[in-house]
């Protein structure tokens, strides 16, 4: 379970400078303490701004991946309820019923890219801060031991459609396991495949989701004879690692896969409840922390506003025309027209 906790709410945003400033002066030389305050308000009101638009883009992902949990949860419960009901039968009674609630299941979990907004991965996790990635095992690569037992071979990795030179990698007798994940990481780097070990050892692999599917119809590897054929390259099929993988319903003819399914069911369900409880914390962080600026670029805006207009009427005190325009000016203008014309 995580949600990006390494992560902060948000990161890497753009900070840029202002294009335009509350009060502008032709010689920044002689500019006055007032109105290098003015523009230094001003510069931090659109800095304001810019972060503020990060946190409500983040806030609508976690609403679009809070309403897919959510839908998701309302599809599973029926289906762990039908489940309980078939544990005692040999065979399922209700194939009907159970086979359409697999089906929705399947559907649902067809669209959790699009309905998340892209920030849920194939277990359940929430990505605000980078691309969501599918996980992966390769048939002979699935074990470090069996790696490290083979000895020294060199790999040649071919992954999708284009003509680009197979990437290679080395592997020597006597690596560690750090070490053997550095071969495969440093390796197959170009095709933007990482390697990591699950909490039981197992050797897995990444690609980012929008790659996936080149990844996964065309891969391929010739080894030098202990892990993968020399003369000719074998095509590999990848295994996604998914939370969910409904079993078609003539696979569930066994009351032990039917057992089977209904803990991954209760899983779930126990994840998605306790992720959802999370971004409901984290969205309400979000809230607050949006109405707290707001209050404070209200007052920052009035201070910087009238700032803005003692300087103007000091400038031209010498004019009485100048300074009955101004007051007419200040006393009839909008905020939002000021905000229209300087924004």
């Amino acid at each position: 379970m995580r949600v990006d906790k390494h992560s902060p709410i948000v990161s890497g945003l753009d900070r840029q400078t202002p294009k335009r400033s509350l009060v502008t002066v032709a010689d920044a030389a002689q500019q006055t303490q007032p109105e290098r305050g003015a523009a230094i308000g001003a510069s931090q009101g659109h800095k304001s701004a810019g972060f503020g638009l990060q946190l409500n883009q983040q806030l609508t992902t976690m609403q679009s991946a809070s309403s897919y949990l959510a839908q998701l949860s309302a599809t599973l419960v029926p289906l762990k309820l039908s489940l309980s009901r078939e544990l005692g039968n040999a065979r399922i009674q209700d194939r009907e019923g159970v086979d359409a609630q697999l089906g929705e299941l399947r559907s649902l979990l067809e669209q959790r890219n699009s309905r998340s907004a892209g920030s849920l991965d194939g277990q359940l996790n929430l990505h605000l801060t980078e691309p969501v990635r599918a996980r992966f095992s390769l048939p002979g690569l699935e074990s470090l031991q069996t790696l490290q037992q083979a000895g020294r071979e060199s790999l040649l990795f071919s992954i999708g459609r284009s003509s680009q030179e197979p990437l290679a990698v080395v592997l020597d007798e006597g690596l560690s396991e750090e070490q053997i994940l550095r071969r495969f990481n440093v390796g197959l780097a170009p095709a933007g495949i990482r390697s990591e070990l699950t909490t039981d050892g197992a050797l897995m692999f990444s690609a980012r989701e929008a790659d996936w599917q080149a990844v996964r119809e065309h891969l391929r590897v010739k080894g030098e004879g202990a892990l993968f054929a020399a003369q000719r390259f074998t095509e590999l099929q990848p295994v996604e690692s998914q939370m969910l993988q409904p079993q078609a319903l003539e696979q569930l003819e066994e009351p032990r896969e039917v057992r089977r399914m209904l803990d991954t069911v209760v899983k779930a369900l126990d994840h998605i409840q306790e992720l959802g409880e999370q971004l409901r914390l984290r969205q309400d962080e979000i809230r607050s922390f949006l109405a707290r600026q707001l209050g404070e670029d209200e007052q920052r805006w009035a201070g910087d506003y009238v700032t803005a207009v003692y300087n103007l009427m000091r400038k031209s005190s010498r004019s009485y025309a100048s300074v009955s325009d101004t007051l007419v000016a200040q006393a009839t203008i909008s905020r939002f027209t000021v905000i229209s014309l300087l924004s």
